[in-house]
């Protein structure tokens, strides 16, 4: 499952729950208050099985999640037992041990020549060269993580302007476009911001990219 499709059900569910608890079908402050780490340990399996995931945020999330959890139902076996005096020194192990763990060497580059950018990170981060020769746009979302695309090899043939589609919460994206586009970027900016270092003068290139963006306590750059 694609980590955009699944913030998406997250959303959903809470919003649907939401809307029960206005109906008075459930107690939506007792789910809440009680099944709320659920999504760390969510998000965390999720990035533990993607290829390009933070593995070591993963086991953190999925220990601090399942810890909460337990808190949460008050087990009659954890009785007497303060579990979030456990967390702390749990993630500090996590941690040394990712650091004397030996890891395979790897790139995370990938390499695309689909028309459409479609990537989706959370928790985690992409690196992406495309070299379409008709882009033709796309969608990019960070949230708490960064999207590197690398457009310097692709090529726009449409006489309309391509445009992207940019979300960014607490995260980073950076697009590198070939010398020879007209870059424009539009959007909201909420405690964060974009900059565009293209040439913004060019008005005879008919090779145009809008970056049309919402940006949340994060930031957007488009250079060459």
């Amino acid at each position: 499952m694609k980590k955009r499709n699944l913030l998406g059900i997250l959303i959903i569910a809470i919003g649907v729950v939401i809307l029960l608890g206005r109906l008075d079908i459930v107690d939506s402050d007792n789910i809440f208050g009680i099944y709320w780490p659920l999504i760390l340990i969510v998000i965390g399996f999720v990035n533990l099985f993607d290829k390009y995931g933070s593995k070591t945020l993963a086991y953190v999330l999925i220990i601090v999640g399942v810890f909460f959890q337990l808190k949460e139902l008050d087990l009659e076996i954890l009785e007497g037992i303060n579990i979030s005096e456990f967390i702390f020194p749990v993630v500090v192990i996590i941690v040394g041990a990712w650091l004397i763990i030996p890891k395979k060497k790897h790139s995370n580059k990938r390499v695309y020549s689909d028309n459409i950018l479609d990537t989706f990170c959370l928790f985690s981060g992409s690196d992406i060269i495309n070299d379409s020769i008709d882009f033709q746009g796309g969608n990019l979302g960070a949230v708490f993580g960064g999207i590197d695309v690398d457009l310097r090899n692709a090529n726009i043939t449409e006489n309309e302007p391509i445009i992207i589609d940019a979300f960014v919460a607490f995260g980073g994206i950076d697009i590198k476009v070939p010398m020879d586009w007209k870059v424009e970027i539009k959007g909201v900016p909420l405690f964060g911001g974009w900059g565009n270092k293209t040439k913004r003068e060019m008005v005879n290139t008919n090779k145009v990219l809008i970056v049309k963006c919402f940006i949340l306590f994060g930031g957007l750059d488009v250079k060459y």
